[in-house]
């Protein structure tokens, strides 16, 4: 079993970080640096580097982000003396053609520039919070290349469906026959992703990764708040290993505190 790490935009927010993500690795960089190393002091064995929307259509200095992303990744896990780094790569947020107006070479190649920079500092690749099918296959035919593991989720909704209206089992079958190495949900409804998790089982041969949320989003009093605690979120985390998910982590407005309940709730050792 791995375990994942949880939050990075929405613990930046508690920090009154709000700018972009990924800027943060430029703007405040001891920040980023702590909370990858909380989160492998809480027990994560896979640290995902700050690199969701590092890409050449949003940022002129892309690969000056993803070098300081990748260095603060590497820096905790020296001081933890333990973890893994992945370099993490969301949706372009763009859309392809005909719903939008992008194609599928110029996606390809936004993708292909992420993974040529990022991946020779990096163990892993993951490819998280995607709807569409067709940009997920551009991402991990880019992300392949290197020969590093790709592990891949794609975020769904109560219906099982993604917002673009792939299902989990048309999922499964792109991504295993691409030929990652693990797959499976992350973001989405948070904790009644439970049923969904049960049809990826059934589906899929290869691990099955899963990242909720900390439940929904709700604005308390301005600022934006999520309601499972850690207590609630490692028992129903270790529910799900019990049904075989074997790679466990979080997603928005889960903390260092959700990860290492998670661990103790799986009974594995920090």
């Amino acid at each position: 079993m791995k375990i994942l790490d949880g939050g990075t935009g929405t613990e930046f927010l508690k920090m009154g970080i709000t700018c972009d993500p990924v800027l943060a690795n430029l703007s405040h960089p001891q920040a980023v640096e702590d909370l990858h190393l909380a989160y492998l002091q809480a027990g994560a064995d896979v640290i995902t580097a700050n690199t969701f929307g590092a890409y050449s259509h949003k940022h002129k200095n892309f690969t000056e982000i993803i070098d300081a992303a990748m260095a603060h990744t590497r820096a905790a896990v020296k001081k933890a003396g333990h973890g893994m780094v992945a370099l993490d790569m969301g949706p372009t947020g763009l859309t392809l053609e005909p719903y939008g107006d992008a194609t599928r070479e110029e996606i390809a190649t936004i993708f292909a520039a992420t993974v040529e920079h990022g991946a020779q500092q990096a163990d892993l690749i993951l490819i998280e919070t995607h709807t569409d099918l067709q940009e997920l296959e551009l991402a991990v035919t880019a992300a392949l290349k290197p020969g590093l593991p790709v592990w891949a989720t794609m975020s769904f909704d109560t219906r099982g469906r993604t917002m673009f209206g792939a299902s989990v089992g048309e999922m499964v079958e792109l991504l295993e026959t691409l030929g990652v190495a693990a797959l499976g949900l992350n973001c989405g409804q948070g904790l009644d992703y439970a049923y969904i998790i049960e049809e990826t089982l059934s589906l899929a041969t290869v691990p099955i990764i899963f990242q909720p949320n900390a439940g929904l989003p709700k604005v308390v009093d301005g600022a934006v708040t999520y309601s499972v605690l850690p207590d609630e979120y490692g028992a129903f985390m270790a529910a799900m290993a019990g049904k075989g998910v074997t790679i466990l982590g979080g997603c928005c407005g889960t903390t260092p505190a959700h990860i290492a309940a998670m661990k103790a709730a799986c009974h594995l050792e920090l």
